[in-house]
Formats: structure tokens, sequence, C-alpha cells
């Protein structure tokens, strides 16, 4: 990705920092929140060296992103995994921050126009539809998406060896991103009529670069169990259909993001620019996968609908259409024109209140920041203090914040299912929450966590003896021994 950094002297101008400074500044604004945030309660954990070994989900390496973690774990051996994740934030922020500015002047546009369009994308919540984003908390995904956005510039540059390194490393540190761009690159370097010969260079270095995320996951699946139908479908329809599901999405979202890829054809089919139509290209494909995922749903192929097809369109178009929008602005010459256009964007991103929503991200930023912790979490805290550190404890699976706060082991988290074993982490999960029925699994404070608070003495019991847990944190009030309480928790001692 080095090599991929480089400029010409000239593209390191002053008006380039005023607007990386600008738009980092933003970034911190709206994702700036506390380390650990969000996913970073499970992902960074797994950079701890050894993190609880006796957990269920822990105990199986995380193999698809086993590249990710085998880098990151290197600074987490003598550094706090909070400064891991701030390193890993800054890190991915910088690197995305540097391609879109990059990719932006691909469409010859101003610095100050690359502002507004980065920052009106980044307040209406980065994607249309299936809720995916690239700033944000730090995973392998975002270094993933730092090499696709790397390589998308250098291809359109019309170079061949270093973007195809970088397309291959975004497969070999997220498989999911990797794995939808790969096959976009290559219908569009089809389309562009690449020379035989640098195609067959594209082919083999994309290769050997996915290979060190190919092998791990492979490896895996000679201990990984076979998920059923009905396994898939519940963690895709009902855990995260926001990511997963296509007849969830909304239609109007649907719809606008259609219109923005008519919009992007019809301003750079015919450019002169080859990059700009290959980068078109790149998008009509993104949306062709996006239709393959639709055509799974209705044909009910939840394993295969669980690669996610439909992750790179809603997230890349958005961004594509606002710098074609302003490229296409600055080169007409007819004042009702450029007025039809401006319109035309106003429309596409009013439905999305941009302005409401990036305020309301900043406020959450700044409530992060002032939170004091909650009751659950003062339990979690009293039990990583006064208990053994092999113990299982029985605690609201819905949580994410368990795991980092208790630093002990529990029975199962819902949000992180183990797709190597669906059918235990279903039966853990219904285990935990009573065997209950639940109409919306995405409104866990409504329904996941009354189910577990509505756990009989019997159940905890048999609960106890299935998953030999030695500790109980619970509203409800059971006939155990109170080792520590809070206004609304308990922490009991199982019996």
């Amino acid at each position: 990705m080095l090599s991929a950094l480089k400029q010409n002297k000239s593209d390191w101008s002053a008006g380039f920092w005023l607007c990386f400074i600008a738009l980092f500044l933003i970034v911190c604004a709206l994702h700036g929140k506390p380390v650990p945030y969000n996913n970073e309660f499970a992902y960074l954990l797994r950079l701890e060296p050894n993190f609880l070994p006796n957990d269920w989900s822990f105990s199986r390496p995380a193999n698809e992103h086993w590249l990710f973690n085998s880098i990151f774990s290197l600074p987490g051996n003598f550094l706090a995994i909070e400064t891991v994740g701030w390193i890993g934030r800054i890190l991915s922020w910088i690197l995305c921050l540097f391609a879109f500015i990059r990719l932006g002047k691909r469409w010859d546009l101003p610095y100050w126009t690359i502002v507004v369009s980065i920052t009106l994308w980044l307040a209406f919540g980065q994607s249309i539809a299936n809720n995916e984003w690239i700033f944000g908390t730090f995973e392998a995904k975002t270094i993933a998406y730092a090499c696709l956005l790397f390589a998308l510039l250098k291809f359109a540059e019309q170079k061949v060896i270093v973007p195809s390194v970088l397309l291959g490393l975004s497969f070999s540190f997220h498989p999911a991103v990797g794995l939808w761009a790969i096959p976009a690159v290559g219908l569009s370097l089809l389309v562009a009529r690449i020379p035989i010969k640098d195609l067959a260079k594209v082919i083999g270095v994309t290769f050997v670069f996915t290979l060190p995320g190919i092998l791990p996951v492979i490896l895996d699946q000679g201990v990984a169990g076979s998920p059923s139908v009905d396994d898939w479908k519940f963690v895709l329809t009902k855990l995260m259909p926001y990511h997963f599901d296509p007849f969830s999405f909304s239609r109007k979202e649907i719809g606008v993001l259609v219109m923005m890829l008519i919009f992007n054809v019809a301003a750079l089919w015919k450019h002169k620019d080859k990059g700009l139509r290959f980068l078109l290209n790149f998008q009509i494909a993104t949306s062709l996968f996006f239709a393959v995922g639709v055509l799974f749903r209705w044909l009910e192929l939840y394993s295969l609908l669980s690669y996610m097809p439909m992750r790179l369109f809603p997230i890349l178009t958005p961004i594509f259409f606002v710098f074609t929008a302003f490229h296409l602005a600055f080169r007409l010459e007819s004042k009702l024109f450029k007025a039809l256009v401006a319109l035309f964007v106003i429309a596409m991103f009013w439905v999305f209140s941009p302005l409401e929503k990036g305020i309301a991200q900043v406020s959450e930023t700044v409530s992060a920041w002032q939170a004091q912790p909650d009751d659950l979490q003062r339990s979690l805290k009293w039990v990583a203090e006064n208990t053994p550190s092999d113990a299982v404890i029985l605690a609201p699976p819905r949580s994410r914040t368990i795991w980092y706060y208790s630093r002990r082991a529990q029975v199962v988290a819902y949000l992180y299912p183990r797709y190597d074993r669906l059918g235990e982490w279903r039966k853990r999960f219904h285990d935990m929450t009573g065997n209950a029925e639940f109409s919306d699994l995405g409104n866990a404070v409504a329904e996941i966590d009354p189910a577990y608070d509505k756990l009989s003495t019997e159940q905890i019991d048999e609960l106890t003896r299935t998953y030999s847990a030695s500790y109980l944190i619970s509203k409800t009030g059971h006939p155990m021994p109170v080792l520590f309480s809070t206004q609304t928790y308990k922490v009991y001692k199982l019996r």
C-alpha cells in the first residue's frame, strides 16, 4: 500500500492537507467514540494473547480474519487493547481518507467539493439500505476497504501489479469484502478490453495475495460444522436482516440507490477518461451482485446469501454519485442543466436527512464520552475483580460488553454467532432466553432482555448444570447467595 500512496509533489499541496485535516476532524466528531465501542467489544479482544480460552465463542480462532488478527495482535502483546484500537482506527481513517481524496481528484474536483462530498456521504450514514460502513470502529473490514479503495484508484490509473496486490489483500483481510470486489474488478477490466498479458498478471498476482485469506478458511472447513438451512435463515432474516436480507431493505432506499447508479451511467458512460469509465463499470458490476443477492433471497438460498453479495454496491455508489454530480455540474454550460443537477442531488439525499443524522452522530459521540458505567457494567467489573479467572457466568446474552468488562467466559452472545456451529449457538441462545419466540431480534431491549429476566430458578439450575456456570447476573430475585448488588442487577453465586 505504501507504493500506492506515492504522489507527485504537486498532489501534496496545502489544499490537499487542508482537505484531509477537515475530513479527519469530521470523522473524529462522527465516529471518535471511546475504545472499545460497538463491534470492538469482541473483535479487539481477539487481538489479546490467549483471551478467555475457556469461553465457547472464543475457543474457535477467527480464521476468516486470520491475517488481520495475526498482524494487529503483535502490538496487543505489549500495548493495552484500547491503545491498539485507537492506533488501528487512526491508521484506517487516514488510509481511507487519502484514498477517497485521491479518488475525488480522479473526477477532477476542487478540494472543497471533495470535502463537501465526503462529509455529505458520512453524515447520512455512508451506505444506503444495508447498514454497511467504512469509517467507524477498528476491525478487519476497515483495513480491507483501505486496500480496495487504493486498488480501485491504481486500476483507474491503468496500473496492474500494485492494484492486484491490494485487491488480493482486500480479500485476505476480510473475505466478504474481497470476494465481490475481485470479480467486479475482473468484469470491469474485461469491459475495458485490457490486454490478455495484463489480465493474466492481474489474475495471478491477485490470487497469490488472496492465499493468506483462503488457506485458513479452507483449513477451518475440516473442523467446521454444516449449518442447516433453518439456522442460516434464523441468522440472516431475524438476527441481522439489516446486513443480509434484501427483503428487509427499504424499497425507497433501493429506489434511490438505483437512480444514483442510472445518473452515474448517464454522466460517465461515454466519458473520455478511461479511469472514470472503469470506476463506473465497477459500480455496475457490484449492482449486478446486489441483484444476485435479491435472487438468492427470493429462491431462499440462505447459505449463499450469507456471503453478502449486497455488500459493496450500497456503500460505494452514493459517494461516487456525489463526485459525479459535482464533476458534471462544473462542466455543464447551461445554468438550467446545472440547476436540474443540483435539484436532483438534493432530492436524492433529502430522504436521508443528512444534517439531522450528522448532528445525531456527533451527539452520540459526545454522549459516549460523558457516559458513566451502568449497573450491568458495574456488576461485570465486580465479577472481573472478585471471581476466579476461569469462571463461567450467566449474563444477559444481548450485551456486547460482557467479555470486556467481566473478563470471564459466558454461555453465548447473540450478536456474535459462531458460524461453524450455528445449531449449537441457537440452542445456547434459546436456553438463555427460556426458548422464547421473538418477532424482532434487532430490538434486544424490548424482547431478549425480558426473556432472560424471566428465567425461573429451575431453569437457572439447569443452565448451571449444562454449562458449568458459577455466577449469575440478573435483575430477577432468586433463592441464591447474593454477592454484589446494584439498583437493578444482582450477582449470585450459583449452587
